[in-house]
């Protein structure tokens, strides 16, 4: 039995005073966390999730981006600490957010490499580890900067690898982890345009008939959901809130997976007066893989 821990749009955030790095989307970012994201977000909760998980015998944690809220040098300091936290307590595997390439100058410097290189894929665009408990960890970076909107994009490079990396530890449970969500409009959710994954289509086919099936997970939309893609069977998608969060409609949570043989069982847990752990209302409990 493996146990691990999915987790998204963590957000750590610094109200930026400096008018000289607001020339760029980050005034935009700054406008919006002064009016609203800095009352939402709850970061000092990160203590007390800490005190949680390690009671819990975590195997691997899967963090699926957004670490920062406008990619400044501090933000990735605080978001640097906690991974390093969690990782006195079991490996972390990262795949970069849209917020952490929040602008094209945070992109350039290669500020989220500066501080979190190591727990970033050895390979950009896509690449497979094997977690502890023996599952294969399919990873698809989708983040890019943008002059306004948060849309990601899947580089056809990328798409050309998967069919293959698809292929590597049959045999084994697969979980694919990514920032967007590859289904684009759920009962949970809407993407939209100006929020929504570029080759998102062409990814979500490529995953749906690579002949295995896959436990897809992704943050970005702030809202947990599980379902089964009404187009491809084989694959599942998991999406993970905002861990911090503190919205009447979007509380702040994580996911945890339990692996069993080809069996997953699938904890949601929510921020309630507490860390507490739910039912699912989306979709099954239980999925059984199938390879």
């Amino acid at each position: 039995m493996a146990r691990y821990i999915h987790m998204s749009d963590l957000h750590f955030w610094q109200v930026v005073r400096n008018p000289l790095k607001l020339l760029n989307k980050r005034a935009l970012g700054n406008l919006n966390l002064l009016l609203r994201r800095r009352h939402q977000i709850k970061t000092e909760r990160a203590t007390g999730l800490l005190d949680l998980l390690k009671g819990l015998e975590i195997d691997a944690f899967l963090v699926g981006g957004d670490l920062t809220t406008t990619a400044t040098e501090e933000e990735f300091r605080q978001a640097a600490d906690f991974l390093g936290q969690l990782t006195e307590l079991a490996p972390v595997y990262l795949v970069p957010g849209n917020h952490d390439v929040y602008t094209f100058e945070s992109r350039r410097k290669e500020r989220l490499e500066k501080y979190c290189f190591y727990w970033l894929p050895v390979e950009e665009g896509c690449s497979v580890d094997r977690l502890p408990g023996d599952v294969a960890l399919l990873r698809i970076s989708t983040a890019r900067p943008n002059w306004i909107s948060s849309r990601g994009h899947v580089p056809p490079e990328a798409l050309a690898l998967l069919p293959d990396l698809l292929q590597e530890e049959k045999g084994k449970v697969m979980i694919a982890l990514a920032h967007y969500p590859v289904i684009p409009e759920t009962e949970a959710y809407v993407m939209g345009l100006n929020r929504g994954l570029g080759n998102g289509g062409a990814l979500r086919r490529t995953l749906g008939e690579g002949g295995r099936s896959l436990l897809y997970l992704a943050g970005h939309v702030h809202v947990y959901s599980h379902l089964q893609d009404p187009l491809y069977p084989s694959l599942e998608q998991i999406t993970t809130p905002a861990l911090f969060y503190d919205k009447s409609d979007k509380p702040g949570g994580f996911t945890e997976i339990v692996v069993e043989g080809s069996e997953l069982e699938i904890r949601p847990w929510v921020f309630d007066q507490g860390w507490q752990r739910v039912t699912a209302v989306h979709s099954r409990n239980k999925i059984s893989l199938s390879f």
